[in-house]
C-alpha cells in the first residue's frame, strides 16, 4: 500500500511537470537563446555560442516552428531521465524511485527548467546518458544500442557548452567504465584522455564543418581581465580603453556589484568593436601583462569565483527565469503575459530561495557534490565502484569557473545542481538497500 501511494505521489509530480512545460511552451528565452534561433533560421553560424545547439535547432524548425521544438527536445530528455531511472529501481529492487519521479518539480531543477539554454541542454542530456549508462549497468552485455545513444547524448552536450570538458573530463570515464565493465585507475585515466580528445575534436569540427563566423567569444573574459588590471593601477596600454572609458567603466554599478561583467559598462558598439577590430590587441595585451601580474589577476578572480558561487550573508543572484518572449521571438517582441500555470510556478520557485536560500547558492551544491565524492569513494557499499565520478564531474565543473567566471548568474552551476541532484538519489537508494539487507 505503501509502494502504491509513493507511485501516486511520483505520478502526480510528474503530471505536473509536463502541465508546466506546455504552459510555459514555447519556452523561456534571454538573449543567448534568442541569437541561436536567429542562427538556427538563416543557417548561418557564430562561435560566440558554439554552435552545435543552433545546427539542432534548425533541424526541429521545419517541425515546429518557432523555440517549442528545442524546448520539448530538452524536456524529453529530462522526463526520459526521471522515467528511466525509476524504472532502473525497480529493475535493482530499490524502495525510493519516486526520487526520480521527482526530480523534474524540485524547485533548484524547476527554475531553469523551461528555459531554452546551453547549459540546460548539457545537463539534460547529460542526464539522459546517465540514466541509460546506470539501466543497463548490471546486464551481463551492454546493448550496443543503448552505448552508442549515451554517446550522442554525450556529444551533443559536450558540444553546446565551451567549458563542457571541465564536467565531461570525468563522466566519460564513468560511461567508459559501465559500458566495458573495467574499472581501475589505468582504464579511467585512459578514457579521461580519450574523451578529452573527443570532445576537443567535436568543438573544433564542429565550429569547422557550419563554417561559424569567428566572433572571439574569449574577448568577453580577457577584456574583463585587461580592465581588472588597470583598475588595480597596472599599466597596460590599450588604445580601445582611453581615460573616459576607464572612469566611465570604475563608476559602473553592475562592475562594483560583481566583480566582473566590465563589457556591460560599455555600449553594444563599443563592445563589438573591442572583439572585432581590437582582437589582436586585446589578445597581445593579456598575454603581456597576465603573467607578469599573476597575484592581482589571481585576486580578481578569486573574488569574481566567490561573488558567482556566493556566501551565507550574500543573496541567491538570478535564481530563475520564466520569460516567455512573444513571436517572432526576438529581443523586440516583448515578453507574454503569464498564464495563472506560470504565475504560480514561479511563486513556488520564488518561496523556494526565501525559505532555502542556500539551494539556490553554489556553494551549497559544491558541498553536497564533496561529500558525495567522499562517500562514494569510503563507502563499504560503493567502494570500487565509479559512482564518484558523477559528483566530481559535477564539482569539475564548478571549479572551472575560478578561471573563466562569466558572470555571477546561478544557471552556470545548473550541471554541478542536476548531477548532485542525481547522485542524492542515486545514494539514498543503494544505502537504504544495502542496510536493510544487512539488517
Amino acid at each position: 500500500m505503501k509502494k502504491q501511494y509513493l507511485n501516486l505521489i511520483g505520478l502526480t509530480a510528474f503530471l505536473l511537470s509536463i502541465l508546466a512545460i506546455f504552459s510555459f511552451y514555447p519556452g523561456a528565452m534571454t538573449w543567448d537563446s534568442m541569437d541561436q534561433l536567429r542562427q538556427a533560421r538563416a543557417g548561418e553560424y557564430s562561435d560566440w555560442q558554439p554552435p552545435a545547439m543552433a545546427f539542432v535547432w534548425g533541424w526541429l524548425i521545419p517541425l515546429i516552428d518557432g523555440p517549442g521544438g528545442m524546448l520539448l527536445l530538452h524536456c524529453g530528455f529530462l522526463w526520459a531521465t526521471g522515467l528511466i531511472l525509476y524504472r532502473w529501481c525497480i529493475k535493482e529492487g530499490y524502495s525510493y524511485g519516486i526520487l526520480f519521479l521527482l526530480l523534474p518539480i524540485m524547485p533548484w531543477i524547476m527554475n531553469f527548467q523551461f528555459t531554452i539554454w546551453k547549459d540546460v541542454g548539457m545537463a539534460y542530456s547529460w542526464g539522459l546518458a546517465t540514466a541509460i549508462c546506470l539501466y543497463y549497468k548490471n546486464n551481463q552485455t551492454f546493448p550496443k544500442a543503448a552505448a552508442l545513444l549515451i554517446f550522442v547524448l554525450f556529444l551533443y552536450g559536450s558540444s553546446v557548452r565551451s567549458n563542457s570538458l571541465s564536467a565531461g573530463i570525468f563522466l566519460i570515464p564513468f560511461f567508459a567504465n559501465t559500458i566495458f565493465k573495467i574499472n581501475n585507475v589505468k582504464s579511467t585515466l585512459a578514457s579521461m584522455i580519450i574523451g578529452c580528445l573527443v570532445m576537443g575534436l567535436a568543438h573544433f569540427s564542429v565550429a569547422a564543418l557550419l563554417g561559424a563566423k569567428k566572433s572571439h567569444s574569449v574577448s568577453y573574459v580577457m577584456f574583463d581581465d585587461i580592465v581588472a588590471l588597470k583598475l588595480r593601477g597596472v599599466d597596460v596600454p590599450v588604445s580601445f580603453l582611453d581615460q573616459k572609458k576607464m572612469s566611465s567603466i570604475e563608476q559602473c554599478d553592475y562592475l562594483a556589484d560583481h566583480e566582473i561583467g566590465a563589457a556591460f559598462c560599455l555600449s553594444d558598439e563599443e563592445f563589438t568593436s573591442v572583439t572585432q577590430e581590437h582582437y589582436p590587441e586585446l589578445k597581445a595585451a593579456w598575454m603581456n601583462h597576465i603573467p607578469d601580474n599573476l597575484y592581482i589577476y589571481g585576486t580578481f578572480r578569486a573574488n569574481a569565483f566567490l561573488n558567482l558561487i556566493r556566501s551565507p550573508s550574500l543573496p541567491p543572484y538570478y535564481p530563475s527565469e520564466f520569460r516567455v518572449v512573444n513571436p517572432p521571438y526576438d529581443a523586440k517582441s516583448g515578453i507574454r503575459p503569464m498564464s495563472l500555470v506560470e504565475r504560480s510556478v514561479a511563486r513556488y520557485v520564488k518561496t523556494s530561495t526565501k525559505i532555502f536560500p542556500g539551494l539556490f547558492k553554489p556553494y551549497v551544491w559544491i558541498i553536497v557534490s564533496v561529500l558525495l565524492i567522499c562517500y562514494f569513494q569510503i563507502s563499504r557499499i560503493c567502494r570500487g565502484s565509479s559512482f564518484w565520478l558523477l559528483p566530481m564531474s559535477g564539482f569539475s565543473y564548478a571549479a572551472s569557473y575560478v578561471l573563466i567566471t562569466p558572470a555571477t548568474d546561478f544557471r552556470y552551476a545548473y550541471w554541478l545542481i542536476f548531477i548532485s541532484s542525481l547522485s542524492i538519489a542515486i545514494f539514498v537508494n543503494i544505502h537504504f538497500k544495502k542496510t536493510s539487507e544487512a539488517g
